[in-house]
């Protein structure tokens, strides 16, 4: 990692509405029960239009939950199958509007609720990090594989420096890598999933990374999992398959998509962070969760801006928009910020007299 919004139809046999257009053709609907096979057929001179606002709990402007104006249509969606000729199977009422922003393409109909001045603050926090000198940029993933191993190896290397990085400070996590790696037998695949490796062992070497004594189980299990079929040895370049891996959520497939295959445009990556420069400038609810910040963000900006987005932010709330004392008087984009100069100063502690 929710928060989807739906639009839901019914359609009942009475007579045509007035709203309908007699100059076109018609889509005519049978509603069937749930399992049932549901047949689409064109009618001659008649078009059922469908205009709907529906409230976008992802989508904003600035604060505020905007409208999204749906195109004249009548939409049919399968949560397991696209439509196929004529023939639409009709799974449950809620599967069968199953809303898909995680794939959203960021196109011409959503970026009319993109935040104002989103671009322009996207750019001064890229001049900010020009110096790529934040923990992220030295001790994140894309830093903790051995660039001398195969290719397999590297993305396994990538999977874990991913998963165990959750809850864990990069610098942590980069001493822990170096750790594994130094293993006789080598952090891969093969020899994790063996028994000449231990869990406890494993938890003894990831120590202190935030839940250490569970993240070595994930460890082993995931290379347990790999090292049989149907994956034989091979980390899976898609997100569902990362997903079903243990220890594997959303944020981390998707780091582990753009890291180890190249993959950024895959989605968007959000970490404390991330969420938490989104939600001062505005652009997510103070509670929105990681899932939703994701969400909101692709629903509105370019799909080839994700990857270095994520990255830019990371680095961005760890120097200047920290957790406390952010550092607004140094920020370029303090003047677009509607939280800037806001936040509680850093708690001091009292000399003793």
């Amino acid at each position: 990692m929710e928060d989807n919004a739906f639009a839901a139809f019914s359609f009942s046999a009475p007579a045509p509405p007035t709203s309908w257009n007699r100059t076109e053709k018609t889509v005519k609907v049978c509603a069937l029960a749930p399992g049932s096979n549901l047949r689409l057929r064109l009618i001659q001179r008649r078009k059922l239009t469908a205009k709907v606002e529906r409230f976008d709990a992802a989508a904003t402007v600035g604060r505020l939950p905007c409208l999204v104006k749906t195109e004249p249509k009548l939409e049919i969606e399968d949560s397991d199958q696209a439509i196929s000729g004529n023939i639409v199977k009709v799974e449950s009422s809620s599967k069968a509007v199953k809303a898909r922003q995680s794939r959203s393409k960021a196109d011409n109909s959503t970026k009319e609720c993109a935040p104002e001045n989103w671009e322009q603050i996207v750019q001064g926090i890229r001049s900010m990090r020009m110096g790529k000198d934040a923990p992220v940029d030295l001790f994140g993933t894309h830093q903790l594989f051995d660039i001398e191993a195969d290719k397999g190896t590297q993305q396994f290397q990538a999977l874990v420096a991913a998963m165990i990085s959750s809850q864990t400070r990069d610098a942590v996590t980069g001493a822990a890598m170096q750790r594994l790696r130094a293993m006789p037998g080598g952090l891969n695949v093969a020899h994790i999933a063996s028994d000449d490796v231990e869990i406890d062992a494993l938890a003894e070497i990831l120590k202190p990374v935030g839940f250490y004594r569970q993240k070595a189980k994930f460890m082993k299990s995931i290379a347990q999992s790999l090292a049989a079929p149907p994956h034989n040895g091979a980390v899976p370049n898609s997100l569902e398959e990362l997903m079903k891996l243990p220890g594997v959520g959303p944020k981390v497939a998707l780091l582990v998509l753009w890291v180890a295959f190249g993959m950024g445009e895959e989605g968007l990556i959000v970490d404390t962070n991330v969420r938490r420069v989104c939600s001062r400038l505005g652009w997510v609810p103070a509670d929105a969760t990681p899932e939703l910040t994701r969400r909101t963000l692709e629903s509105w900006m370019p799909r080839s801006m994700w990857a270095d987005t994520s990255f830019l932010f990371v680095g961005f709330g760890q120097q200047v928009c920290k957790p406390l004392a952010p550092k607004c008087e140094g920020c370029k984009v303090s003047q677009l910020c509607p939280s800037a100069f806001k936040q509680s100063p850093k708690r001091q502690t009292r000399k003793p007299k």
